[in-house]
């Protein structure tokens, strides 16, 4: 009896020790501050260099959330990648361009203005994250206006339907580089 408590003794202060080391490689002494997330969800693949021979760095968390990975095989539905978002932003663009010429139309509140827009890229990493029992899939799209030079950052926020994605909001992030708002989480935070 004495060897069993001796052994469960033995035991116990090596299952403590190593938690406590692992805990200690885990969490140094010394906090790091991570810097608030532009929008929620995280990427869903590796950013690529924008220009030739340019070096790709790890961009700041602009979007909480998590990457996009490959698909979990027990959902029923098609597989949601970085892809299939993008493809469907392509999509929904098009869709709404169809009535007004080709010409993305989308009014600002803001500036109390009707912008006309040309799609010019949909940006990396396409982000996901789970807000009122709902998958979220988003990432930010640069237009360029066909009355002058502006640019509108716009993000379109997608959830699965059947074997597309919808989408549920459309917001101006940017306009001319100028953030209107970051995230707290997965709560907007308007920029003033």
């Amino acid at each position: 009896m004495n060897k069993l408590r001796l052994y469960v003794a033995a035991a116990s202060i090596s299952a403590f020790l190593a938690v406590g080391i692992c805990a200690a490689a885990e969490h140094p002494a010394t906090p790091v501050e991570q810097p608030k997330a532009e929008h929620p969800g995280a990427p869903v693949e590796t950013p690529k260099a924008e220009h030739p021979g340019e070096e790709v760095k790890t961009p700041k968390a602009e979007h909480p959330g998590e990457e996009v990975k490959k698909p979990k095989a027990e959902h029923p539905g098609k597989p949601v990648t970085a892809k299939f978002v993008k493809k469907s932003i392509k999509e929904h663009v098009k869709a709404k361009s169809k009535a007004t010429g080709g010409v993305f139309v989308i009014h600002d509140d803001k500036l109390g203005k009707e912008w006309k827009l040309k799609l010019d890229k949909i940006h990396d990493p396409v982000r996901m994250f789970e807000k009122e029992g709902k998958m979220i899939y988003f990432t930010c799209s640069d237009f360029k206006s066909t009355e002058g030079k502006d640019v509108i950052d716009i993000d379109f926020w997608m959830v699965p339907k059947g074997d597309k994605l919808e989408v549920i909001d459309t917001k101006i992030h940017k306009v001319n580089g100028e953030p209107r708002y970051t995230y707290e989480g997965t709560e907007i935070k308007e920029i003033k």
